[in-house]
């Protein structure tokens, strides 16, 4: 009797579904990543991290090719049983990657050297040199390239995640304040994909074309809110009627002194009268 390998048909049943969920995993070769975590007796044993290059894709490029057990070899696990589970993320922020930095707090790639001093091991950079051709050992420091949790509420939903202040990094720093905004999405425009447009049969469906090039959705987008802007443009035309209009909240109130009114005047001057009491009697006169 021939020796079959692989997956049993019941194993099948229980490792395969019939399910195709759509995904973008891969075309952000800078971002995406895979971790992997390794179980025995129910007990996590190993994390790992894959960069998205380490798996394959079939010749169509509709599904990965995972080498699990070259992945545990090439880790160190080699006899026993595992259960091993695969995450395929996308990096917002950080990365669990340690780093050197200098006395500035910048991010040094070179050649590292250690040295034990005190009982303690430090480290140096060897590649400066002073002006005089000597070499110059610059001390660096191991930072984790990750955020700090500074609190953590006690009914530990919520967290206080702030920046390692030691490191001076610009991308650092800036993935940081953006992880939580909101995220503005380009289509390529290319190979006639982009455009959007509503579905000729239901008004309520957008039809979005993508190129093959383009990052896409994410399985985690589904059921959140896409805003377009501009999506309408309207003109509004200001209507006056004989309607009062209140108004919901005044901020100051500009109350204008109404200008006295002159008092009428004639349009020539009104005539001066004298009197006098002449032998007894009254008399009278005016004088233009």
């Amino acid at each position: 009797m021939a020796i079959e390998y692989g997956f049993t048909p019941k194993e099948k049943q229980t490792y395969f579904t019939p399910e195709k969920v759509y995904s973008s995993f891969g075309r952000d070769t800078d971002d995406d990543f895979i971790a992997l975590f390794v179980y025995q007796d129910e007990k996590l044993v190993k994390k790992i991290f894959l960069d998205a290059s380490e798996v394959g894709l079939d010749a169509g490029e509709n599904y990965l090719d995972l080498n699990i057990g070259q992945h545990l070899r090439d880790n160190g696990l080699t006899d026993g049983t595992y259960d091993v589970t695969y995450k395929f993320l996308r990096r917002l922020a950080g990365v669990e990657n340690k780093v050197f930095v200098d006395n500035k707090g910048l991010i040094y790639e070179g050649k590292v050297k250690e040295k034990t001093i005190n009982g303690e091991t430090r480290f140096f950079a060897t590649s400066n040199s002073d002006e005089n051709d000597k070499v110059v050992e610059l001390e660096l420091f191991k930072r984790d390239l990750t955020y700090v949790i500074d609190d953590i509420s006690p009914d530990r939903t919520e967290a206080i995640i702030e920046v390692d202040e030691i490191i001076q990094n610009e991308e650092y720093k800036e993935d940081f304040l953006t992880m939580s905004e909101m995220i503005e999405y380009k289509p390529l425009r290319i190979n006639g994909a982009g455009p959007i447009k509503f579905d000729e049969k239901d008004p309520y469906v957008l039809e979005f074309d993508i190129d093959t090039l383009d990052r896409g959705f994410t399985q985690n987008m589904v059921g959140g809110q896409i805003v377009i802007p501009k999506l309408y443009k309207t003109e509004i035309t200001q209507v006056t009627t004989n309607e009062d209009i209140i108004l919901e909240e005044i901020d100051e109130v500009d109350f204008i002194e109404p200008e006295p009114i002159p008092d009428p005047s004639p349009n020539e001057p009104e005539p001066e009268v004298f009197s006098s009491n002449v032998g007894g009697g009254l008399r009278s006169w005016y004088t233009k």
